[in-house]
């Protein structure tokens, strides 16, 4: 019997480090009962209960309460324990909304209700253990030259480098893109506390959802807060969502000819736009690197025009097709089903080895029956070995030879094309690149593309390289709207 304790952290959440430890001891060890105090001990939200007892009960663990006699192998045990856990769900919901309910009156009454004290404050005690946040005046003056920068065009990047040239710090380390990016995003700054800001994953919600409450003396107008948020609304690109940093075809591909640094995107302001360039990473960050910056729209077209033309020949699609035809044979349904069963294996032994690591990790020498731990180890690593090998034969195995047309080829060639040279979507044209582009320089007068022939038509070619000469049809000349950006 192996003991495993949380002492103090609440059971509305999985991330117990204990609890996952003894999820993966039983599944390690294939123990035959997991017992618990009670239901909301083991889980105080209906879904996370019934995945953990779903992977409990794949490995023959069946979960006991020591408070309560559930027998849920019979339909009545069953029905009680379902009870039970949206009772427990349905009282920490109403915790939480008493705990929020209270954190709003506090930060109303003018109160801190902790965590990290953002730049610019201090948390001062008031009353008793409640604290008030105070307005540091040497750091304030920085928060508004922030402000004063950012609103001018500047972007966050170059904000960070200046304040670190001259010896000013985020509290005794050097400033990043993030640190002002959190100062010019939070609202603490405009005198309020935000509620309802991050989603369970930890992801920004709309503004629109937050619960703002007005707190604090301020460090910067209201209105002028407004307007950094429209500046960063205005600065990310659209993507039905996703990352500004993602929005064009060859985010994450390109490369920098010169010091061999990842090209990223950043924006410039103009009068009426905001516009969008490749550049060197080094450059950004004054790293050393020149500034080369290259319209992203400009170079995304010309470049997706070019892979057509140089890389999705007909040549190249007449092996196209000879796999869509090979995917669709009774042939390659099989071969897949077969490969990816085992694969299903693999993951699987992979996943229970990996737990018996974690459990070894954790207590070391100490570790129950460590004996059989290692007599386990063994069997999943012959039990391995052999998937392995399995796969190894079903992956060299050929496939049949299909013909295929020239009027097919060409009619392929031109629907394929068609379909890139026509997607709305970025990401979607960018996933598409990145599955056969392994990296694109950007040089001075040529753009060298090495991507590999085999990710487009699975044959057995290696990498190869296409350069593309002159700059005159791509590389545009730095216009007067340049300006530092992020």
């Amino acid at each position: 019997m192996r003991v495993f304790r949380d002492d103090g952290v609440s059971g509305r959440t999985a991330n117990r480090p204990a609890f996952q430890s003894a999820i993966k001891f039983c599944d390690g060890y294939e123990i035959d009962y997991f017992i618990v105090w009670n239901t909301s001990r083991f889980a105080r939200n209906k879904i996370d209960a019934a995945s953990h007892k779903k992977l409990l009960e794949s490995g023959g663990t069946k979960v006991v309460y020591v408070s309560v006699n559930i027998d849920n192998e019979t339909d009545e045990g069953w029905f009680s324990e379902s009870i039970f856990e949206i009772m427990d769900e349905h009282y920490s919901r109403q915790v939480s909304r008493d705990t929020r309910r209270s954190m709003l009156k506090n930060a109303r009454d003018g109160y801190w209700n902790g965590g990290k004290v953002p730049y610019g404050y201090a948390a001062i005690a008031a009353d008793g253990h409640r604290k008030r946040l105070q307005i540091v005046p040497e750091e304030a003056v920085v928060v508004k030259e922030i402000y004063r920068v950012y609103l001018t065009g500047i972007g966050c990047k170059i904000i960070a480098m200046n304040l670190n040239d001259r010896g000013i710090y985020y509290r005794g380390e050097r400033w990043s893109k993030g640190h002002i990016a959190r100062v010019l995003k939070n609202p603490v700054y405009s005198g309020y506390i935000a509620f309802n800001r991050l989603d369970k994953l930890k992801h920004e919600k709309p503004e629109s959802e937050w619960i703002m409450t007005k707190s604090h003396d301020a460090i910067i107008d209201s209105e002028d807060a407004a307007k950094v948020r429209e500046q960063f609304r205005l600065r990310a690109p659209s993507n039905d969502g996703g990352s500004p940093h993602s929005n064009f075809a060859f985010t994450g591909i390109l490369r920098c000819g010169e010091c061999g640094a990842a090209m990223q995107t950043e924006s410039a302001t103009g009068r009426n736009k905001i516009y969008h360039y490749y550049n060197c990473s080094r450059a950004q960050k004054g790293s050393g690197c020149r500034n080369r910056r290259i319209s992203a729209g400009e170079f995304d077209q010309w470049m997706v025009d070019t892979i057509i033309q140089r890389v999705l020949t007909p040549e190249r699609m007449r092996e196209v097709i000879a796999e869509v035809q090979e995917l669709t044979s009774s042939w390659q349904e099989d071969h897949d089903r077969r490969r990816q069963a085992v694969i299903k294996q693999i993951k699987e032994c992979n996943r229970r080895r990996q737990n018996l690591f974690d459990v070894l990790e954790l207590h070391g020498k100490d570790a129950p029956n460590l004996g059989d731990l290692t007599t386990r180890l063994r069997q999943l690593n012959n039990q391995l070995k052999m998937l392995e090998e399995e796969l190894r034969a079903i992956e060299e195995e050929d496939a049949p030879t299909v013909n295929i047309s020239d009027e097919q080829i060409l009619e392929a060639t031109g629907l394929f094309s068609k379909v890139i040279q026509n997607t709305g979507d970025n990401k979607k044209l960018r996933l598409l690149m990145g599955h056969f582009i392994d990296k694109i320089v950007v040089n001075d007068s040529n753009v060298e593309m090495e991507y590999r022939p085999d990710r487009i038509v699975n044959t057995n070619e290696k990498s190869r390289e296409l350069v593309v000469h002159s700059s005159e049809n791509w590389l545009p000349e730095q216009g007067s709207n340049l300006r530092p950006a992020d």
